[in-house]
């Protein structure tokens, strides 16, 4: 891995910009994704100027789909000046684009800040790695993390869920959406997806999380959530035992459908959907084999009396 260095870092961020504007505008393929994922390989220096690049496209994509809801379709289209007429469309556009690429579509391709990460799962994969010989990190299902290997060794859990675990020879820090998790020894399971709060749990030694509201001090079962904003109390949990997809399980205790078949959807290749209102607001309860997700849907249709409709590998439930 061949680091251009400083010299050559703003001709490399040009690169990445192009990549991110490339990306925005067109129609990204699974090859796009590849070929982004070798570019951003070929060094640190790449990696840290795509995540730049892509926060620059994605603070802006938020912008003008601000103006995209802003401006009915009538107003646009109305007669305007030629240059006011590009400028608009191009917003509309690129918004498009842009949030199309935050949130792809069935999980076609990685978003954003996934395609910058160091290590990467896919669905339903579990991945092991040993940064050094003091710390070990185990990711979940659709986790992205990247590393930085500075002093201290900084981890940051783009989105998924992640176990790491550090001996106490070498300082740690974890980031993780709107919190900072400092683990000199011991070990933390987090789990951070776009639509939840960002969860933290210490299963052995001491963890320090910083957040807006403050710092807060975890001990051994002891667990904590947080988002933009505002951080929960810590919460003493009976039994530090390992969180279920540790153990290759996915567990709903009265879980409305809903939630439920989003977990589900994590581990399993291709969607479950669901038809209708009413079965989303059901509830299932029950263990099931990460990989063995049709015995959650096979107790979906045996409770309520659901229609199964497949085509391919997506499972269509009303």
């Amino acid at each position: 891995m061949n680091d251009p260095g400083a010299d050559g870092a703003d001709i490399v961020l040009q690169q990445a910009r192009a990549w991110a504007r490339r990306l925005a505008v067109g129609r990204p393929t699974a090859a796009d994704a590849e070929a982004l994922r070798r570019w951003c390989a070929q060094s640190a220096t790449h990696a840290q100027m795509w995540r730049r690049a892509s926060a620059e496209w994605r603070e802006m994509g938020e912008v003008l789909q601000t103006v995209r809801q802003r401006i009915p379709a009538a107003q646009v289209a109305r007669p305007v000046s030629p240059s006011r007429r590009w400028f608009v469309g191009a917003a509309v556009a690129t918004a498009a684009g842009v949030v199309g690429m935050v949130n792809p579509p069935l999980g076609l391709w990685p978003s954003w800040s996934e395609m910058g990460a160091d290590y990467r799962t896919a669905v339903g994969e579990q991945l092991s790695v040993a940064l050094n010989a003091h710390i070990q990190l185990l990711l979940n299902t659709q986790t992205s993390l990247s590393v930085r290997r500075a002093d201290p060794l900084r981890v940051e859990l783009i989105a998924g869920e992640a176990e790491i675990r550090n001996d106490g020879q070498a300082p740690l820090e974890i980031q993780a959406g709107s919190g900072r998790i400092q683990l000199a020894a011991g070990c933390v399971e987090i789990r951070h997806l776009d639509n939840e709060e960002t969860r933290v749990l210490c299963t052995e030694g001491q963890a320090e999380l910083y957040h807006a509201d403050g710092i807060l001090t975890l001990e051994a079962s002891e667990s904590a959530s947080y988002g933009t904003g505002h951080t929960s109390a810590a919460v003493r949990n009976t039994g530090a035992a390992p969180s279920d997809w540790r153990q290759g399980y996915i567990v709903f205790n009265d879980t409305p459908l809903v939630d439920a078949v989003a977990e589900i959807n994590r581990y399993r290749s291709g969607r479950v959907i669901l038809m209708n209102d009413r079965l989303a607001r059901q509830r299932i309860s029950g263990r099931f084999a990460i990989n063995d997700t049709d015995q959650a849907i096979d107790l979906i249709r045996q409770l309520y009396a659901v229609h199964v409709r497949r085509v391919a590998n997506v499972v269509m439930l009303g």
